[in-house]
């Protein structure tokens, strides 16, 4: 489905519920969302809500990269049967003017009545704050994100901003979000569980792996863990041994530190 007409592609988790690793809190604010999806019809009809709440569900997932936003979307949708389709921004920004507003007319029009939940990765590009400065680049910009907010409180379906910085997005589209979750770098208990989960396969940890202290010792997203054992897979397939030292595991995080600029 995916195309210039519809940039968007299908988030296929394989994974379930038990492999989210959340704080209590935040897994409440995310099972708020999925009760509404699933219990929208009786709501908005068998309750007689219509014509007292808005159709729709807007809330924005924001947060450090790896933290599960985009995880948390996709279990959402497999949970209650709706597909959920993860907008590219970059194939909707365009700098010819009014491009931009028929590009996301044709995302919301193709989504209309099919119950997709969208996606929004990195919004801030499309959902940023409006400026005051008067130039006619200024104009064009407030005008798409003052469309994209009509066409937003519009779709009767669920859309989710992805965004690291909550500041970012335009206090009107703040004002309008039903959930604001933020999803936070894992504390050092979760750090351990994730770690726990991701080394639970046929790829063993050697003896000298000790995952409580590499937990307190490094600060990691649950998103690079998930990096580090791809990373341990390749060591292992190289050495011809499913048997990771603590060596190729603190390798590993050092690769990912110097990909977000960090030092070990």
């Amino acid at each position: 489905i995916f195309s210039s007409k519809f940039p968007a592609s299908l988030i296929d988790v394989k994974s379930d519920w038990n492999d989210l690793v959340l704080d209590p809190i935040v897994k409440n604010q995310v099972d708020h969302i999925y009760t509404w999806i699933k219990h929208n019809d009786m709501i908005m009809n068998g309750w007689e809500m219509k014509g007292k709440v808005k159709p729709g569900y807007r809330a924005l997932f924001y947060g450090p990269p790896g933290t599960g936003k985009t995880f948390t979307a996709g279990l959402i949708g497999k949970s209650t049967g709706r597909d959920v389709y993860k907008i590219d921004i970059s194939m909707m920004v365009s700098k010819w003017v009014g491009e931009t507003e028929k590009n996301l007319a044709r995302v919301f029009d193709m989504a209309e009545n099919k119950d997709w939940i969208l996606f929004f990765d990195e919004a801030d590009s499309l959902f940023g704050k409006r400026s005051d400065g008067g130039s006619s680049q200024d104009r064009y910009s407030n005008q798409e994100v003052s469309y994209l907010l009509q066409r937003t409180e519009e779709y009767p379906g669920t859309v989710i901003l992805s965004s690291n910085l909550k500041g970012n997005i335009d206090d009107a589209f703040i004002r309008r979000f039903q959930s604001m979750i933020y999803f936070a770098m894992p504390n050092e208990k979760e750090r351990l569980i994730l770690w726990q989960k991701a080394f639970d396969g046929r790829i063993n940890l050697a003896e000298e792996v000790d995952l409580k202290n590499i937990s307190k010792e490094f600060v990691i997203s649950g998103g690079a863990i998930v990096n580090v054992l791809k990373f341990c897979a390749i060591k292992a397939a190289q050495k011809k041994s499913p048997v990771i030292s603590n060596e190729d595991l603190i390798e590993g995080i050092k690769s990912e530190f110097i990909k977000e600029g960090k030092t070990v």
